[in-house]
């Protein structure tokens, strides 16, 4: 599996320690469905701003593993409670950042054959 590491700003404080080493890894569609269905029982809605933001974070939820805490205690209601903006916009950007690099994986599309000859005027002599 694919992952990005990078550290924290601020960190993420569990049982008084606060940890910064984090890595990250694709969310995937199964994530993005246990978090809408999360964001629908906490919030009884999946739109707005505040369903929108929780939603967001509980796909973080699902696949950030910071090192120091095991992962079934790394949730929603965890980094509800203890990741700054900061550090949010951080695991966002290494998320893209991880997108990136796979995409770049992908193998290059076959170009297609330059035509040996030039495209022939279609147009009639009559339609000048």
């Amino acid at each position: 599996m694919v992952t990005e590491q990078s550290s924290l700003l601020y960190g993420v404080e569990l049982d008084g320690k606060r940890h910064f080493a984090f890595s990250v890894r694709l969310p995937v569609v199964g994530d993005t469905i246990a978090a809408l269905e999360e964001t629908q029982d906490e919030k009884g809605t999946t739109d707005g701003a505040a369903s929108g933001m929780h939603y967001r974070v509980g796909i973080l939820a699902r696949v950030v593993t910071i090192e120091g805490i095991d992962a079934e205690k790394v949730t929603t209601e965890l980094l509800l409670e203890q990741l700054s903006d900061d550090d949010f916009d951080l695991i966002d950007a290494q998320i893209s950042a991880l997108k990136k690099k796979l995409m770049a994986l992908r193998a290059p599309s076959p170009d297609t054959a330059a035509s040996s000859s030039p495209s022939e005027n279609t147009a009639s002599p009559d339609s000048k």
